[in-house]
C-alpha cells in the first residue's frame, strides 16, 4: 500500500475543490472552531483515525462566533489531499444550534439534535482520517457553517449535490479547523 501512496504523492484534490471554498457555501469568516485534542494545524491523534488504523471516535470539538440567529449548523469534515479530483468527504452532519461544542466520540447517531448526511461512498456518521499509506501530508477540514435556513427533510438528501442545493446561498458565517495526518 505505502509504494500505492509513494506513486501517487505528487496527485491531490486540492482545497480550490474543497466544499470550503464552493461559491454556495461562501460566508464571512466568524466562526472560530478549535478542538483540545489538536491544534489548528497539528497532527491529530491516532486514535481519532479511521477503522484499521485508530479507534474511528471523533475528536472534541467546539465552536464560538455562530450567529444568534443561525437556524441550523452544517459540519463536513474533508480530506483535501486524496489522489482523486475532488476531496474525500469524511462526515457530513447537521447540528442544531443550541450546539455550541461535541465531547469526544459526540459525532455520534445518538447524539441529541445532530443528523448525519451521506458522505462519500454514501457513508453516514463519523469516519476519521485515514490517509494512503505513503501518499504524505494530508490536510483535514473541520469545516462548520451557520445556516439562515433549516434544511427541511434532511434524510431526503442522498449526495453532496443535493446538499449544495438545499444549502446554497445560506450560509451567514463559517469557519475551519485543519488537522493533519500521514502514514
Amino acid at each position: 500500500m505505502a509504494s500505492m501512496g509513494k506513486l501517487l504523492s505528487s496527485l491531490r484534490s486540492g482545497d480550490e475543490h474543497s466544499a470550503w471554498n464552493h461559491p454556495g457555501l461562501m460566508a464571512p469568516e466568524r466562526i472560530r472552531v478549535s478542538s483540545q485534542d489538536f491544534d489548528d494545524g497539528g497532527r491529530i491523534p491516532l486514535t481519532y483515525s479511521g477503522k484499521g488504523v485508530g479507534d474511528n471516535i471523533s475528536p472534541q470539538l467546539a465552536w464560538t462566533g455562530a450567529p444568534e440567529d443561525s437556524a441550523q449548523l452544517l459540519l463536513i469534515i474533508e480530506d483535501t489531499d486524496v489522489p482523486l479530483p475532488r476531496p474525500a468527504l469524511h462526515t457530513i452532519a447537521l447540528l442544531e444550534p443550541f450546539h455550541s461544542s461535541l465531547p469526544v466520540g459526540g459525532l455520534d447517531p445518538k447524539t441529541e439534535g445532530l443528523v448525519f448526511l451521506p458522505a462519500t461512498l454514501w457513508r453516514r456518521g463519523y469516519q476519521g482520517p485515514r490517509p494512503l499509506p505513503g501518499h504524505g501530508l494530508h490536510h483535514y477540514g473541520f469545516c462548520l457553517w451557520a445556516l439562515a435556513t433549516r434544511i427541511s427533510k434532511p434524510t431526503d438528501i442522498k449526495n453532496f449535490a443535493m446538499l449544495l442545493d438545499r444549502t446554497s446561498g445560506t450560509a451567514i458565517a463559517r469557519g475551519r479547523l485543519i488537522g493533519l495526518q500521514e502514514r
